[in-house]
């Protein structure tokens, strides 16, 4: 009898909702992490284990309409949802003249540009999984090694057009850089935090091929409004607006893949009123070598940052704080070797050597060299 009264309710409530159902799709990624090193502490972990659903269906005037829930924890028995992407909850429609995204977290740059911080088996430093253990950087801004925001903020609009003669042109705009992958589902307060507001970005690429080598050049930029007050300016007035730079070209001759990936952030963590500038910019090199269901790769990333007169005066009291006029970096060389076992199970070790540096001669820095292994299942 029970059973029968759930199921007319279901019935009832559906019926009532007038809801159409698309077929749905679930996939999802599982893995795990094993580290240590000179200088860290090791141990077993794991970063992007997760699940997600996915719809699409067409419409009466031929439209596709589709969407994903995807989401990961941090700690299922404490609720902790975690910071990194995808999790996020997005719906797109797709018409011959491009197709729109409400909710995404990547934008127009990371989606446009090759992404080539991931090339090397233990996705390069893109997958972040040294900084699981070495938690020493000095000179990033959000994400290491990567423009302003990237991958940050799952509230955007995005637009794609369709590409033509190997070009392809996308724009996004994100309301509110405050509301970040982390944050709550309300936006009935006004949240002032230390990011930047609302920012639009654009980019373009192109792929072509000569010679037997593929290629994919992108560029993109980023333009947004200041930080907020909570960064401790004390005048957001005085806050530089965000204006941000990133470009990269991938090229592949056969087997043999090659990347090199910069950005620069300018002065837009800095103030106008600064006498030593601010400044946030960095680059990547990668390489890669596919032999079937083994490839091999190395690469070398390095960043750099200043925290100009206002940033050197309002972090005085933090660890990580230096002089307005001194820049810090941040480097790391990457050697990986990885192995794919078939139905969708891969394994890789990846030995990353880094080091930091905050500008200071009189400063002795520890500069960690991380050996880190995982295994990995995609369904």
């Amino acid at each position: 009898m029970n059973k029968f009264l759930i199921t007319l309710a279901t019935i009832a409530s559906m019926a009532i909702s007038g809801v159409a159902y698309a077929d749905a799709k679930i996939s999802g990624f599982m893995q795990q992490l094993a580290g240590m090193g000179d200088d860290v502490d090791g141990g077993l972990t794991q970063k992007f284990t997760r699940f997600s659903f996915g719809a699409d269906t067409t419409t009466d005037n031929g439209w596709t309409v589709g969407g994903s829930f995807a989401i990961e924890y941090g700690n299922l028995a404490a609720g902790g949802l975690s910071g990194y992407g995808p999790t996020s909850n997005s719906m797109y429609v797709t018409t011959d003249m491009g197709t729109l995204t409400i909710g995404g977290t990547t934008s127009a740059v990371t989606n446009t540009i090759p992404r080539v911080s991931n090339m090397i088996p233990g996705a390069g430093h893109d997958g972040g999984y040294q900084f699981l253990f070495d938690g020493g950087s000095i000179a990033a801004n959000g994400v290491n090694l990567a423009e302003a925001y990237y991958a940050q903020t799952a509230f955007k609009v995005h637009l794609a057009l369709p590409t033509v003669n190997g070009f392809s042109v996308k724009a996004s705009y994100t309301p509110d850089l405050d509301e970040s992958t982390a944050a709550d589902i309300t936006r009935a307060n006004a949240t002032i935090s230390g990011n930047h507001g609302e920012a639009a970005e654009v980019a373009v690429s192109y792929a072509g091929e000569m010679d037997g080598m593929s290629y994919v050049i992108g560029v993109g930029s980023i333009s947004g409004n200041s930080q907020g007050t909570n960064n401790r300016s004390g005048t957001q007035a005085a806050n530089n607006d965000l204006s941000s730079f990133a470009g990269s070209i991938k090229v592949t001759m056969g087997d043999l893949s090659m990347g090199v990936h910069a950005f620069d952030n300018g002065d837009s963590f800095g103030s106008n009123t600064d006498a030593d500038k601010a400044s946030h910019s960095g680059y990547t090199v990668m390489v890669n070598y596919n032999m079937g269901n083994v490839s091999v790769g190395a690469g070398y990333a390095q960043e750099e940052k200043a925290l100009g007169t206002r940033g050197s005066a309002t972090l005085a009291a933090d660890a990580d704080a230096q002089a307005g006029n001194l820049v810090a970096r941040d480097s790391v060389t990457m050697i990986g070797v990885g192995y794919s076992l078939g139905g969708g199970v891969n394994t890789f070790i990846q030995l990353s050597n880094n080091d930091h540096d905050d500008g200071d001669h009189a400063t002795t820095e520890v500069d960690p060299q991380v050996i880190f292994a995982g295994i990995s299942l995609g369904f």
